[in-house]
Formats: C-alpha cells, sequence, structure tokens
C-alpha cells in the first residue's frame, strides 16, 4: 500500500504520543470517538469518552485508559495507554 498525500496519515505504535491539532472551539457536553480507519476504507471504533467542558482545564485534555469506553478492559491498549 503506498499513501499519496491525499490519504490519512497512518500511525503505529512505535511512532509514540499522537496529538491531534483539531482547532475547534467546544463548549458543553462533547462526545469523542476515535476510530482506526483501515487501509480498504472501513472505520473500527477504538474507543470514545465523554464530558463537560466545564469541568476540564483549558487547551488540554488528558484521559488514562481507564477513563475511555472500550479500551478500559481491552487488552489490544497497554495499561499505561
Amino acid at each position: 500500500y503506498a499513501q499519496t498525500k491525499d490519504d490519512l496519515p497512518f500511525c503505529t505504535a512505535s511512532d509514540g504520543p499522537v496529538s491531534f491539532l483539531t482547532e475547534a472551539v467546544v463548549q458543553g457536553d462533547i462526545l469523542l470517538r476515535c476510530r482506526h480507519l483501515t487501509k480498504s476504507g472501513q472505520r473500527v471504533s477504538m474507543f470514545r469518552c465523554a464530558f463537560h467542558t466545564g469541568y476540564v482545564p483549558p487547551k488540554v485534555l488528558r484521559l488514562t485508559k481507564a477513563q475511555l469506553d472500550g479500551a478500559c478492559a481491552n487488552k489490544r491498549f497497554s495499561d499505561d495507554f
């Protein structure tokens, strides 16, 4: 599979932490869902979380594996995920 400049970037575990710059202003109740996009274009849910912006410090949101629905009991994710 050869990635073109128009393809979404693929990341591997060896890439280390991945940040997503969204530049989106959000307010209120938020549902954050992370999906894996296979090379064939299929979406596979990895994890999700919900939160209210009133309880989140400005500019940075860090969550542990235990706080992510779908990842907390999944062996695919290491304990320090």
